[in-house]
């Protein structure tokens, strides 16, 4: 999944969910940084980062990797500062197996809350929620995030796994991956505004058990 943090006049509609690319379509570095995004095996599908830097790269063993291109350009022509930036994350995509019951989910990575006119971005300090193994959801999303030296949560009753939704000013994508059906991790796009701080966007890596 991508999350472009940036004014959304020049945003492009990158912002995707791809529970199915495949790895061909995807390029990665030595340094464990992707510097090609996909959401198809359709060449027309890919973003790539034509220069800059790419930062915050975290990963959980083979079952997930994020990061953030900033002060870079991307293959759209789009340009970033150190605040704004395209959020990543890439993982093996998992099937769940169980049909009733739910998961408690907490924070295992994320990357920094980035500002999409360039002001001053935050941190993600905790995330919660609750998977619905039944219905196939995401219920109770809760950030805490702080911005600016500011405190703020923001909530999501419910998303849908392996798809993207939009309640109010907030825009919720999420991938199930990982390696094992009864602890799965999920990872979460956001995309929103908090008051005086504007737009404000990045991804966060869920454990869910």
């Amino acid at each position: 999944m991508t999350v472009p943090t940036l004014p959304p006049a020049y945003a492009n509609n990158r912002n995707f969910t791809a529970p199915n690319a495949p790895a061909s379509s995807l390029v990665q570095q030595a340094s464990g940084a992707f510097t090609t995004l996909a959401s198809s095996a359709a060449a027309t599908d890919c973003l790539g980062l034509d220069h800059g830097a790419v930062t915050e790269i975290q990963s959980s063993g083979t079952d997930v990797a994020i990061g953030r291109w900033n002060q870079a350009m991307d293959t759209d022509g789009n340009t970033y500062t150190s605040t704004q930036g395209v959020h990543y994350a890439v993982g093996t995509p998992l099937a769940l197996t169980a049909t009733s019951g739910t998961l408690a989910c907490t924070q295992l990575l994320a990357d920094t809350v980035a500002s999409d006119n360039g002001g001053a971005s935050g941190t993600l300090g905790a995330t919660t929620a609750t998977l619905d193994l039944g219905a196939r959801t995401l219920d109770n999303l809760r950030l805490s995030l702080n911005v600016a030296n500011t405190a703020y949560t923001l909530t999501y009753a419910q998303a849908p796994l392996n798809g993207t939704s939009k309640t109010g000013q907030l825009s919720i994508q999420s991938v199930v991956v990982g390696h094992d059906a009864t602890q799965p991790l999920v990872a979460v796009g956001y995309a929103g505004s908090v008051p005086n701080a504007g737009g404000i966007g990045g991804v966060v890596v869920l454990a869910c058990k």
